[in-house]
């Protein structure tokens, strides 16, 4: 049984609070004591001793804030975002770190793939035709003939550029900053982002949220597609302006859409997505930890949080990821 906060533990070099709706607290207590077996693993939705607390291994805060913990060496991400921490309420001298690790980067490249693939081999056209009971064959493209772009070149960006280069298709990446990938043609800067988006057939959103990116998928965006275009957000919900996303759906400027992410979740049952026939929903699961395989990270990131050694996956709080 996994303790709370307020019950007496022993000697150990780290006492590590978990918070999380997504991920199993007892796998991720098992996988840790494996390694870390003086460690001291508490969980809850709220923390009745947070001063004991010296690691917060989280998804998002607990009800009572991440302030509340004053002995904070470090807090560690349960996800590779850090937005739904809410930095700007930490203080700054406490050290964040992203998990990233190669399985959560797969079943992204994974996630996005499929996702690709169904709108590449015309499947949403099909279903619609299906329902209709109309038999009608759409020749295929090939895939050199689909360009995508995928806006944000960090670590699940940049893996799923690559993965969907490798399938043959023409692939660009736009990032702050300029990237080299192999195939993948690496833009920057607002002033190429309307041309990039324009000359392409499937959209899909990896970016950061920050101050600059949050509601960036809105009207004057979705104007600048093609006829047809496919959208793909597998960033945060916050990206994205749900009013104008139905809009560009009416209009026809958005073909279809695949949304995991959501601006409230879980979803709304009243929410006009769940019946919207060119929406396809999935709850959040385009990429999840591990803790068989996430937990190498989040263990030597313990050790040198209690060390004072720089965390690996580091966030740089002046830029917010």
């Amino acid at each position: 049984m996994t303790p709370s906060c307020d019950q007496p533990g022993y000697a150990e070099p780290a006492t590590v609070y978990f918070h999380s709706e997504l991920d199993d607290p007892l796998q991720w207590q098992a996988t840790l004591k494996n390694a870390l077996p003086d460690v001291r693993f508490v969980t809850g939705s709220t923390c009745d001793a947070p001063e004991s607390v010296d690691i917060a291994l989280v998804w998002t805060p607990p009800p009572q804030g991440l302030n509340a913990f004053p002995n904070l060496k470090a807090v560690l991400s349960l996800g590779a975002g850090v937005d739904q921490l809410q930095l700007e309420k930490l203080d700054p001298r406490i050290p964040v770190a992203r998990l990233i690790d190669l399985t959560l980067t797969a079943r992204m490249v994974e996630y996005c793939k499929a996702a690709v693939f169904y709108f590449h081999r015309n499947f949403h056209l099909h279903q619609r035709l299906q329902v209709s009971r109309i038999w009608e064959f759409i020749p295929p493209m090939s895939a050199a003939e689909r360009h995508i772009l995928v806006l944000g070149q960090g670590e699940l960006g940049a893996a799923v550029a690559v993965g969907l280069a490798g399938e043959g298709f023409g692939v660009s990446g736009w990032s702050r900053s300029i990237k080299s990938l192999p195939g993948v043609k690496s833009l920057s800067g607002a002033d190429r982002l309307e041309s990039a988006v324009a000359a392409s057939d499937i959209v899909i959103n990896l970016l950061p949220l920050t101050s600059q990116t949050r509601g960036i998928l809105n009207r004057e965006f979705f104007s600048w597609f093609k006829t047809g275009t496919c959208l793909i957000n597998v960033g945060r919900g916050a990206h994205l302006n749900e009013a104008d996303l139905l809009d560009a759906l009416h209009r026809g400027k958005i073909d279809a859409a695949f949304l995991d992410v959501f601006g409230q979740e879980p979803l709304p049952a009243e929410h006009p997505f769940w019946s919207h026939t060119q929406l396809h929903l999935t709850p959040h699961v385009a990429s999840l930890s591990d803790p068989v395989h996430s937990a190498t990270t989040v263990i030597e990131n313990i050790r040198r949080a209690m060390h004072g050694v720089p965390l690996l996956n580091a966030v740089d709080r002046s830029c917010g990821y």
